[in-house]
């Protein structure tokens, strides 16, 4: 007889509504425990009452996921779809409970627009191994049960018996736990969110059923159809520098006690202090910043359906250029000149499909010269992306160590992955520095905006990375700097007064859209002064 026989190993043999129990119950316990987690601390467990409505909220759970599986409980498709509702809840679960991120529509942008490079900083043993633990071994277990499947007709009666009865059941326990289902409910609705695989599941269909279905065919809205240059004269070139994942505590200029802006301090730029992020991941605040809706009435579907401000920009006569050091402009460079630096050769710029920031900064001097008139150059910076912080930086600007030197941050000192992330800082106020220096050389008008798209969590407080819904964001997450720098013609020809710009009022990306607008002097009826940072500068 063979090692793996049969006699030897028997297989275990479940019917479909067992096995659809026992798997429910698996992933309410097993892959939700940032759930339970977050749950309890609100909660409490101090009195049995509370203990009480802990296990109910469980048995709701189960028998919510229950219903969910019982739809799928026909031969050939159970087996698949258990392998994959296992394997894709461990993930989540790795996911939200390592660095505490949720998976909703934001995220799931994220997930699907992410390039390689990216995706590959989060392939760490620890997540095999949790994968391996929670994922593929209970996989493994279902693949070798044998499912003692009914007749048909029978099947589906018990199907349909098994869904009207959990259903029956749920509504039991709102009925006996009314109060506490709502009163408790009412206070804490961001705890559906951390719902595995709920949640995700309800935002991926968001994510598709915008994406594909309810613009489908609609042509692009025209935005600022009035929008004109109010004035010409000599020529101007301004670069929009967008960060990824700075956040405005790291920089010296707002008080952190490193030095992390040596070069910049020199240089003669001003600093906002006090701005918040469109959204908290690249996906939502990239096409934010350049979109004219605000933050509280953006919809990342809607923004995709209309024009935007590099389309004003090109309708009225600027010049346009997209540079990439990161994974795309996540569709809004799509009707402008792109190019993507992000895996050049260069020796000493670039190594294993990651180049340094300083790549944005080649041959610039050279598209300047190639190119006539007013011109906006966007260059989109590699910046802090994490979780691999300390391949961001050149070795030279490692000033501050030991770094955390591995992609599964979560292991290592706090004080490590903050050493890593700060001279990410550090390297973008060099890089930063260096533009400022190549624009000051030119023979024309020339200034820098620096921005960043979204803050990062570095530990604190258990949480890492980004991407968390804006409203339980923690301001590490939110609050970015924002950094000003014009040549002495570019204030003159703007009639702009350096001193008398506002460095302490508080700013948002809602005001990019317009400021950029007025520093090329357009004029439309969607052009909002108040919102220009520089419009109340002008004499």
């Amino acid at each position: 007889m063979g090692l793996f026989s049969p006699k030897r190993f028997p297989r275990p043999t479940l019917n479909t509504t067992i096995l659809a129990l026992l798997v429910a119950l698996f992933i309410v316990l097993a892959d939700n425990r940032l759930f339970w987690h977050s749950f309890t601390a609100r909660l409490g467990l101090d009195t049995l009452e509370h203990r009480t409505f802990v296990f109910t909220v469980g048995v709701a759970f189960v028998l919510l996921l229950n219903v969910l599986i019982s739809l799928f409980a026909f031969r050939p498709v159970f087996k698949i779809f258990l392998i994959l509702l296992l394997l894709i809840t461990a993930g989540i679960g790795y996911f939200s409970d390592t660095f505490g991120v949720i998976i909703d529509k934001p995220m799931i942008h994220n997930i699907l627009e992410t390039d390689i490079g990216e995706a590959s900083e989060l392939l760490t043993w620890s997540l095999f191994r949790h994968l391996l633990l929670y994922g593929l071994v209970p996989a493994a277990l279902v693949a070798l049960t044998h499912i003692r499947y009914r007749a048909p007709k029978r099947e589906l009666l018990t199907r349909i018996g098994v869904v009207l009865g959990s259903l029956a059941l749920l509504i039991g326990l709102g009925l006996t736990s009314y109060k506490q289902f709502v009163l408790f409910g009412r206070e804490n609705r961001d705890l559906q969110m951390l719902l595995n695989p709920s949640y995700p599941l309800y935002s991926l269909e968001r994510v598709i059923e915008k994406k594909y279905f309810d613009h489908a065919g609609e042509p692009l809205r025209v935005v600022g159809s009035d929008a004109v240059r109010s004035h010409t004269g000599p020529r101007s070139v301004v670069v929009l520098a967008l960060g990824e994942t700075a956040r405005a505590r790291e920089f010296a200029f707002n008080g952190y006690e490193r030095d992390t802006n040596p070069q910049l301090a020199k240089r003669g730029v001003i600093n906002f202090p006090n701005l918040q992020a469109c959204g908290t991941s690249t996906a939502e605040s990239l096409p934010c910043i350049f979109s004219s809706l605000k933050r509280k009435n953006y919809r990342r579907d809607k923004a995709a359906g209309q024009e935007h401000l590099l389309d004003i920009l090109q309708r009225t006569g600027v010049t346009v250029l997209w540079r990439d050091n990161n994974s795309g402009s996540k569709g809004v460079a799509d009707r402008v000149r792109y190019e993507d630096l992000s895996r050049q050769t260069d020796d000493e710029l670039c190594a294993s499909n990651n180049c340094f920031d300083e790549i944005l900064l080649r041959d610039l001097d050279r598209r300047l010269a190639e190119t006539t008139g007013d011109m906006l150059i966007v260059l989109h910076m590699k910046g802090s992306h994490g979780p691999a912080y300390y391949k961001r930086t050149p070795p030279v600007f490692k000033v501050f160590s030991p770094e955390c030197t591995i992609d599964n941050i979560q292991d290592c000192p706090q004080q490590t992955i903050v050493n890593a992330y700060d001279n990410t800082i550090v390297y973008t106020d060099h890089v930063l520095a260096r533009l400022i220096d190549l624009l000051k050389a030119q023979n024309f008008s020339t200034a820098m905006l620096y921005v960043s798209d979204h803050g990062e969590s570095l530990g604190e407080n258990g949480l890492y990375l980004h991407g968390l819904p804006y409203a339980l964001a923690p301001d590490e997450q939110t609050h970015v700097p924002m950094i000003f720098w014009a040549s002495d013609t570019f204030f003159t020809q703007k009639v702009l007064d350096a001193l008398e710009i506002a460095r302490q009022a508080s700013y948002s990306h809602d005001n990019i859209f317009h400021s950029i607008l007025g520093l090329f002097g357009i004029s439309s009826k969607i052009y909002e002064p108040g919102l220009d940072i520089f419009s109340a500068r002008r004499n």
